[in-house]
């Protein structure tokens, strides 16, 4: 729980950074005569009687036509916070490189995984489709973690793989439309994965549905349903691993230039392999991105697994967490959005992770009592 709480504080300190680098874009330019004239505060610099200066934002250039006169960063007319989605680029490639720290119930008594996580995420309109606003998502991600590895467990000198693969399809509300919703198929592939180093793979649907209550605020449901499970033989006793079905609600609001925050709490299935009891109670997660270029944006995310027990030997066995930062790129120039949703065709549905994606473990044979919670 330390660990996780000193890996927030990052990552509310870097939130803020972001957002303070993003104040200071409001107040560098100076528009006047209703857009007519702007002063670029920095050089004292002026652009007179030409097109509306309606960019402040550094919105992507083939979104400029969407700006109204007098927008800006600090206030919510013209183009800052709207209903929709930009129509451009017509496919949405997203990369990303960062750090993540996790830990889950297949760590058992372990300390937290640290590792590398680098992946691709690309959208693009469906065939036949496209004039309904339905789109097709792809992305993959693979991480590396305990480069130096375990202090305990099986393959301790060894580093923990993780790969994710999502896909599906989705919609994203158009215009003045206000409901978005996708749905798609995750696979976890795991090498050295826990205590254990055992291989699950891993299998789970997603699905979300979000309604805008304006150009800034949007509320809504994503819940997962396992599928795809594992049992292996490890060491003369069985491991077997699925994921947890959960459902949770989500705010996610737009701030005036470009940057979007999402925050869930939620409830996971509180069946377990044996029948006994539960490995949780609730969930809950934050992410938030904040563009810095109009193709750069820092990303980070983390998330908390409450378990059943209560504090001490077993519920530290069985809570889990999430915290990952890192730097993503849009190919399509599309890293800023004045609109809710984004770019129409960037995916609208994140590659699974491993706060999206709760795996509950549990063991069978010989050895089972020394190690099952």
């Amino acid at each position: 729980m330390k660990t996780f709480v000193r890996h927030a504080v990052a990552l509310l300190a870097l939130t803020a950074v972001c957002q303070g680098r993003l104040a200071l874009a409001e107040d560098y330019y100076r528009v006047s005569g209703d857009g007519q004239s702007a002063t670029l505060v920095g050089d004292q610099k002026a652009v007179e009687q030409g097109s509306p200066i309606c960019n402040p934002c550094n919105l992507p250039p083939c979104c400029e036509e969407a700006c109204a006169e007098g927008c800006g960063c600090g206030g919510r007319s013209g183009c800052c916070c709207d209903l929709g989605c930009d129509e451009c680029p017509p496919i949405g490639i997203v990369g990303s490189v960062g750090f993540d720290s996790f830990k889950g119930i297949s760590d058992f008594t372990l300390p937290s995984n640290f590792g590398v996580v680098t992946g691709v995420n690309a959208g693009a309109p469906m065939p036949g489709l496209s004039e309904y606003g339905f789109g097709w998502q792809t992305g993959i991600s693979y991480g590396i973690y305990d480069f130096d590895g375990r202090i305990d467990g099986l393959h301790s000198a060894s580093s923990q793989q993780q790969t994710f693969v999502t896909t599906g399809f989705f919609r994203k509300a158009h215009g003045d439309q206000r409901l978005s919703f996708g749905i798609v198929y995750d696979w976890m592939f795991n090498t050295d994965w826990g205590i254990v180093a055992n291989d699950p793979t891993l299998g789970q649907w997603r699905g979300q549905v979000e309604y805008a209550l304006s150009g800034c605020n949007a509320v809504g449901v994503w819940a997962c349903q396992r599928d795809l499970g594992s049992v292996q033989q490890v060491d003369g006793f069985l491991v077997s691993d699925r994921a947890i079905s959960q459902v949770n609600m989500f705010w996610h609001h737009k701030f005036e230039c470009g940057s979007d925050s999402w925050i869930w709490f939620g409830i996971p299935d509180h069946g377990r392999y044996n029948g006994d009891g539960s490995l949780a109670d609730w969930t809950f997660g934050v992410t938030l991105q904040a563009p810095i270029t109009d193709r750069m944006a820092l990303y980070a995310n983390a998330s908390y697994l409450h378990p059943s027990d209560a504090a001490g030997a077993a519920g530290a066995v069985e809570a889990g967490y999430d915290v990952s930062m890192g730097v993503a790129w849009y190919f399509g120039g599309s890293a800023r959005s004045n609109k809710i949703n984004g770019s129409c065709w960037t995916p609208y549905m994140g590659v699974a992770n491993n706060s999206t994606f709760l795996v509950e473990q549990g063991f069978s044979g010989i050895a089972a009592p020394a190690l099952a919670p």
